[in-house]
């Protein structure tokens, strides 16, 4: 059953087509949004029924059972996943993006992220919740311009800005060459296709679909230690929780 879920989820969202942060310099990135995407997520996942999800997911959150309403609105924040075509060297576009993230807040004081992805037809949809706070902590160091860049597979957080990527966590900040170089080195033998793709390994990229039809998020650890649900379309297969842990990061906690 929970396989099935599972396959469910990424079919979905395979099929999605993406696009990017409405302010994002779109000579670094895969694709762009206008503000009227950004609007439609926002009202998406501002829905009364994916609120009540939501506070579900507060509840039950670490473990516990407690009943918790939860108020989802605010400004969506795009979040772009490292891209394999970049990886190989294929294309100068470091990111691709993989959701728009709303936040939510619970009577009680917790967070989450309420992740929306356009389906086939266009239109943006609710598809995942996780907790915690962390793309809009992150999006607020990143400069004007500049995206927010996850390489997934080590759940590392950049900012990429004015031809330079700029570790979150700190350190110098480095040029898109420079990345580019580092990152084949991580994963150049892992790619879609590789042998060790064929192999069926966990980590690399693991499978032929690119990183934001995945969807392989770590879950949040200390900043609420629920892992993210999957929720197709606001509810489609019903009030599915999935524990969705990353295949592909050695530590499955978000930080």
């Amino acid at each position: 059953m929970m396989k099935g879920i599972l396959a469910a989820a990424v079919a979905v969202l395979a099929g999605f087509g993406l696009g990017g942060t409405a302010s994002a310099d779109p000579s670094q990135v895969d694709g762009s949004v206008t503000a009227a995407d950004l609007d439609s997520a926002q009202r998406a996942a501002a829905a009364p029924e994916v609120a009540a999800t939501v506070g579900k997911f507060l509840g039950q959150a670490g473990g516990r059972s407690a009943d918790v309403r939860a108020s989802v609105g605010g400004t969506a924040v795009g979040i772009y996943e490292l891209s394999p075509e970049f990886v190989a060297g294929g294309s100068d576009k470091v990111g691709k993006l993989s959701y728009l993230a709303v936040p939510a807040t619970g009577t009680d004081g917790s967070t989450a992220s309420v992740w929306t992805v356009k389906d086939p037809a266009g239109q943006w949809v609710v598809a995942n919740i996780a907790s915690g706070d962390l793309e809009f902590r992150h999006a607020r160091k990143v400069p004007q311009g500049g995206v927010l860049l996850r390489e997934p597979q080590t759940n590392t957080w950049y900012a990429v800005a004015g031809g330079s990527v700029h570790p979150l966590a700190g350190g110098k900040p480095i040029t898109l060459a420079e990345y580019q170089r580092q990152v084949q080195a991580r994963y150049g033998d892992k790619l879609p296709g590789s042998i060790y793709d064929r192999s069926g390994q966990a980590g690399g990229y693991g499978n032929a679909l690119p990183p934001s039809a995945q969807m392989s998020t770590p879950d949040r650890g200390s900043e609420g230690s629920g892992a993210p649900w999957i929720v197709l379309g606001v509810l489609v297969v019903g009030v599915a929780a999935v524990a969705f842990m990353a295949a592909t990061s050695p530590a499955s906690r978000r930080r």
